[in-house]
């Protein structure tokens, strides 16, 4: 496990830690995520720039967190799996750790990824 995984599973604890079930850890994640975003983030889902105005869990686990994302003056909803954003950012850092919980890598292509940073998020669910 490297050094980041480890940063990762730290904060994955510190936001579960009194959680019951998959519904309430992804509370917990929404919770800690609405925290860290400063209205408006810029982003990439796909590739493609869009602004981040909200997150949110309107289906519960099944589809999981959710990013409300604003392009040429529309608005969409799509999963966060699908968002990556730039480094630096308390925000980014709950994003990772809500990825490598989800078992998916937690610094996507479009994300800056920190020096160091390894996948092998799948392993750990």
């Amino acid at each position: 496990m490297t050094g980041r995984q480890a940063d990762l599973e730290a904060l994955i604890e510190e936001i579960t830690v009194d959680c019951y079930g998959e519904e309430e850890e992804l509370t917990g994640f929404l919770t800690h995520l609405e925290d860290a975003l400063e209205r408006p983030v810029e982003a990439t889902v796909v590739g493609v720039p869009v602004t981040i105005v909200g997150v949110d869990c309107p289906a519960g686990a099944l589809r999981g967190l959710v990013a409300r994302c604003r392009r040429d003056g529309a608005d969409y909803e799509v999963s966060l799996l699908d968002v990556a954003l730039p480094r630096g950012s308390e925000l980014a850092r709950v994003l990772a750790a809500y990825r490598y919980w989800a078992g998916v890598d937690p610094w996507p292509a479009g994300a800056t990824r920190p020096r160091g940073a390894g996948g092998g998020a799948a392993a750990r669910r």
